[in-house]
């Protein structure tokens, strides 16, 4: 092995919560390393949250170009370039990992191409090579490296920030080709005639929800009651009304007990949750939905006497594990799994580590977003959950229908719903469905975080005509003031 160089802190992953955690660590003067072995950025750059964004937008795009003729505007030939759209995505995830490249470059942090392997308090083994050389298992985020040369790195600070890949279930297996998980289904070679997708939450509905809008035949199995079974009840059943309308057919309260493949196509066995007479299904394409796991094989946690449990790394309250000096972020921690709670808690880690007082990570104010149409966003506990904890709560409620912004846009009418405390009258939870939710969410999501009550809310003034106006008048109406419902 080469001599070791010594660094204050090294990541170990560059996703959303790595990358950030280096450029934090950089700026607050600390010599830093990211060691990634495959493409900066991580899943959700490269395979995860940007390419179905650029997907989902040509989905968009294509359903607006369908309606032209509702806002006067007279198009004909209209067609969907699936592998255009598909290598639009692609080209938007080079761009975004060179950008995280750049700023690697413009805060010297070093970028280390390679395989970690922790090898003790401040010592890891790099195995360096040429990215993508070594098979890759079927749903698994990252490829392996070759075994060109090992090095060792040396750093006071460790930050495993390795992510999470697909999971599937007993009796279905991942094959890459027919069944699926997310990472092939954004590159698929061609446009599959039909496509079951196990699993409806945030993954599962955009997909659902994007190759529906090019025409191909899509069934979501849930095992849940309900789509987005994490989201408010109001919530999924309004996204259940939408999903019908445009013809995605869903099956709640199912299981997928087998999947088999042959002739290029899936079939599967699909019984009751609570039991009974099963049915068969079968499609081109299975995608694979029901969640992720984290990677934390290979890096030498169990000889460390580093904890896990159930696929992530145990951490506590500064994210650092049972080793002094080895923290751990995002993902491979557990849930929330979404990349800007990742984001924060790498810069929480970085000021940890340099001596600071960071806030903690709010987990009670995380938004979550569904990218599906029509989107889905919200903050806190949902009415069911408010309930349960015993939490006095009024509820205000306001479609988007009646705006005048949404009637000139042509957008879908959902709705927004505003959870109160009945006695300080903080919010509680709020959740939306409509046009431009996951941007709109940012406001409440402030107020979880602030002194922002229903009277702050109530006593604001929103432009008109907007999307936002909604969230005033579900303000209002949790006290009897709304004035146009």
């Amino acid at each position: 092995m080469t001599a070791p160089q010594t660094y204050d802190v090294c990541v170990i992953g560059s996703g959303p919560g790595g990358y950030v955690a280096a450029i934090r660590a950089a700026q607050l003067g600390l010599s830093t390393a990211c060691i990634e072995r495959e493409s900066l950025g991580g899943v959700c750059l490269n395979w995860g949250c940007i390419p179905t964004k650029a997907l989902l937008r040509s989905a968009e795009i294509l359903e607006l170009c369908h309606r032209a003729g509702e806002f006067g505007v007279g198009v004909t030939g209209i067609t969907a370039d699936f592998s255009a759209m598909v290598e639009r995505s692609r080209g938007i995830s080079r761009k975004i990992s060179k950008g995280v490249a750049y700023l690697f470059r413009k805060n010297k942090v070093d970028h280390i191409q390679g395989t970690a392997r922790l090898l003790g308090a401040g010592r890891i083994a790099v195995t360096t090579g040429a990215p993508g050389s070594s098979p890759k298992a079927p749903g698994h985020p990252w490829r392996g490296t070759g075994d060109a040369g090992e090095q060792t790195v040396a750093a006071k600070n460790i930050i495993v920030a390795t992510g999470a890949r697909a999971r599937s279930l007993p009796g279905i297996e991942l094959d890459g080709d027919v069944v699926i998980a997310y990472r092939e289904a954004l590159t698929l070679p061609a446009l599959p005639g039909s496509m079951i997708i196990l699993g409806a939450g945030a993954i599962g509905v955009e997909f659902a929800s994007f190759y529906r809008s090019l025409g191909t035949e899509v069934t979501i199995v849930e095992y849940m009651p309900t789509l987005v079974p994490n989201e408010d009840a109001d919530i999924a059943a309004e996204l259940a009304r939408a999903f019908k309308k445009r013809g995605i057919k869903a099956l709640t309260k199912k299981k997928v007990t087998r999947a088999k493949v042959a002739g290029g196509r899936v079939t599967v066995d699909i019984e009751p949750a609570a039991g009974g007479p099963s049915e068969t299904l079968s499609a081109d394409k299975l995608l694979v939905a029901v969640g992720v796991t984290g990677n934390i094989e290979d890096l030498g946690l169990e000889a460390l006497g580093i904890g896990t449990s159930r696929g992530t790394i145990e951490v506590d309250q500064s994210l650092q594990t049972a080793v002094r000096g080895i923290y751990a972020i995002g993902d491979v921690i557990g849930a929330p799994a979404l990349a800007h709670v990742a984001s924060a808690e790498g810069v929480f880690v970085a000021e940890h580590i340099a001596g600071h007082s960071p806030h903690p990570v709010p987990y009670d104010a995380v938004p979550a977003c569904t990218y599906c149409h029509p989107e889905i966003a919200s903050v806190g506990l949902t009415e069911e959950k408010a309930r349960a904890q015993g939490i006095a709560i009024k509820v205000g409620k306001f479609p988007f229908g009646p705006l005048g912004k949404t009637m000139a846009a042509g957008e879908y009418p959902g709705l927004v719903k505003f959870i109160w405390d009945e006695n300080s009258g903080a919010l509680v939870g709020a959740h939306m469905i409509g046009p431009a939710v996951t941007d709109l969410i940012a406001s409440p999501t402030l107020a979880k975080t602030t002194e922002v009550n229903a009277e702050s809310f109530i006593h604001t003034i929103f432009a008109h005509p907007t999307f936002a106006e909604a969230m005033k008048e579900a303000a209002e109406d949790a006290t009897g003031m709304a004035i146009h419902i």
